[in-house]
């Protein structure tokens, strides 16, 4: 399979040699054939206007298209195809190489475009010679240049579509209609525009002269900058979508054990390229966090990638493969040519590294490493805090194990130590002192069933909280259902609105703490016939609603009893909300029934513990 790609490749690439010495022979040519001399301030004119369309060009799926060809057209038909192919092929190259294109592309595109209309015209021509039918200077004259737009438009396409289909990577038919589709909008504007031209040249209207054609092309050339600078807009606009969406993913996607392989993120679309690899260090190993696009079976990083990124913390830019090179290419399919490899650093400190490609040699430029040192900073950022938020649970964990240790030394073992020492008195009295054995027992008993439970509520408070074992969803939903096996007559609806994202084990901990207080309060203390339960998901908040139509309560009363005897109701979840940063609103009055709402930002949603 990799020898029939090389193959490929080769052939692709002789197909475009053989364009290109085509080309040069066309152009040189072209230049003995030139016959006329032309008028200096119409000839300068319309190459101003020529040079401009194909300097702002139409952007086209992976490629380019120009408004050109009317330009081009009429050079044509004014002074020959001679002048008109020599200063095409050398207008086209200068654009290119002004734009720094790699050499292939300088050479390739001018090369392609020339032998193009070339072929148009003497083809025309050969069948319009061929066709007796008597016909108006203006009929004549229109239907040459239908046939040159057509067979121009034609050989331009087939060139292209023959080199795409000769590469390795795949040409999907979706990117061959979005291609053909656009290439044919411009194709009949460029007929309708000459049409126009015919039309007004037919009413001799004076003589046409520099400020004629100034005038007649302007809106042409204005048309083509103004489409130029919406599509590279709408390009644009597109790839700061995309950055939002990654930017927004990686938030969403913080607290989730699986960060960044739960959804596609749209990488290749942000960046242009063709494959994209990224690697994270968490302290200790370095794993593949991401892939997409044509890549190889490598998915761990050579020795040789690892004394790169600890030598080069910057990003680098390989533009083609060779010999020095080929370790950074094995990551890829073989049709990648160009490969950048830029480091997630934050605080002096690498993280993860970048690894991207495209199918074209050379085809990285300013504004591409400015987009991946963009996306390169926000990932730095966003896998640090991934890191730190890791850590601090770890840190809880460790705290709160240690507490239950010190729990059990300080309540437990001391209770246990004391009834040992008990037990063994009560042995050594037992024939002297029987009534003192009883009560040396009865106590040791009494702090024994203590400690037994003490060690129950222990136990259970190591077990996994029921939002960590089956989600927040679940748990709510069983609780609901266990009320309702209970035999209460209160009916409990519960709904759940949006599109549900990950939460951090700590809000779902605080939410469903809050909702088991207030249910139990509301089968307690409310006398009511229905409960509404709310969890609603949004990209500003997460809400959580409980609401029930039974006889309600003052809360100032309340309040002030809490504070007289604290216990786990409204000030426990006013503590619970406030650890999250969020908002606690209890709504009630005797007689009109509770209202509980629990508003979390979004931020303290992912980032809380």
């Amino acid at each position: 399979m990799r020898k029939l790609e090389i193959n490929r490749d080769r052939v692709a690439s002789s197909f475009i040699s053989l364009n290109i010495t085509a080309g040069i022979v066309i152009w040189i040519l072209s230049l003995f054939s030139i016959s006329k001399t032309p008028d200096l301030l119409v000839f300068l004119t319309l190459l101003i206007f020529l040079f401009i369309t194909e300097y702002y060009p139409i952007p086209i799926w992976k490629g380019i298209s120009a408004l050109s060809f009317p330009l081009l057209y009429t050079i044509e038909l004014l002074y020959g195809w001679g002048i008109a192919v020599f200063v095409f092929g050398f207008i086209v190259c200068s654009v290119h190489t002004l734009n720094r294109r790699p050499l292939r592309i300088v050479l390739f595109n001018p090369s392609q475009l020339m032998i193009s209309f070339f072929g148009a015209v003497h083809l025309t021509d050969l069948l319009l010679s061929t066709f007796t039918a008597q016909m108006s200077t203006f009929w004549t004259a229109e239907i040459r240049m239908i046939g040159i737009s057509i067979f121009y438009y034609l050989f331009n396409n087939l060139i292209v579509d023959i080199v795409l289909l000769l590469r390795p990577q795949v040409y999907h038919f979706q990117y061959w209609k979005t291609k053909t589709i656009s290439e044919t909008l411009v194709t009949l504007f460029s007929v309708l525009y000459i049409t126009l031209m015919f039309l007004l040249g037919s009413q001799n209207r004076g003589v046409v002269d520099a400020f004629s054609y100034i005038f007649f092309f302007s809106p042409l050339v204005a048309i083509a900058l103004i489409c130029s600078f919406i599509a590279r807009l709408r390009q644009e606009q597109n790839r700061l979508k995309a950055l939002y969406d990654i930017s927004t993913t990686f938030n969403a996607q913080l607290p989730s054990k699986n960060w960044l392989k739960q959804v596609e993120l749209p990488f290749l679309e942000f960046l242009g390229t063709d494959a994209v690899l990224l690697f994270l260090f968490d302290g200790t190993t370095w794993k593949l966090a991401y892939e997409n696009g044509v890549l190889s079976t490598r998915k761990d990083l050579s020795e040789k990638m690892l004394e790169h990124i600890e030598s080069k913390s910057r990003m680098v830019l390989f533009n083609e493969k060779n010999e020095e090179n080929g370790w950074v290419f094995h990551y890829f399919h073989n049709s990648i040519k160009s490969v950048v490899i830029a480091p997630l650093t934050i605080e002096d400190e690498v993280t993860g590294v970048l690894l991207t490609g495209r199918t074209r040699t050379h085809s990285f430029n300013s504004v591409d490493e400015q987009s991946m040192a963009t996306l390169v900073n926000q990932l730095a950022v966003a896998w640090k805090s991934k890191l730190l938020i890791s850590e601090r649970e770890k840190r809880v964990l460790l705290e709160e194990r240690n507490r239950i240790a010190r729990e059990i030394h300080d309540g437990i073992a001391q209770t246990l130590a004391g009834s040992v020492m008990q037990l063994e008195t009560a042995q050594r009295v037992f024939e002297q002192k029987p009534e003192r054995t009883k009560q040396l027992v009865a106590v040791s008993t009494e702090k024994l069933r203590g400690s037994l439970k003490d060690l129950r509520e222990s136990i259970y408070a190591l077990r996994p909280y029921p939002t960590e074992r089956i989600g927040l969803h679940q748990a709510i939903g069983a609780k609901v259902k266990a009320i309702k096996d209970e035999g209460h007559s209160v009916h409990i609806r519960f709904q759940e609105r949006g599109t549900r994202y990950p939460l951090s084990t700590m809000v779902e901990k605080v939410i469903f703490d809050i909702f088991q207080e207030s249910l139990h309060n509301t089968l307690k203390h409310a006398d009511a016939s229905k409960v509404e339960i709310l969890l609603s998901y949004s990209k500003e908040q997460v809400t959580f609603k409980i609401k029930d139509d039974g006889k309600g309560f003052s809360l100032f009363e309340s309040m002030i009893k809490a504070r007289q005897e604290p216990h786990y109701g409204i000030l426990n979840m006013n503590e619970l909300s406030e650890s999250l940063g969020a908002s606690l609103h209890i709504d009630s009055a005797k007689g009109k029934g509770t209202e509980i709402k629990l508003h979390i930002p979004q931020i303290e949603s992912k980032e809380a513990f």
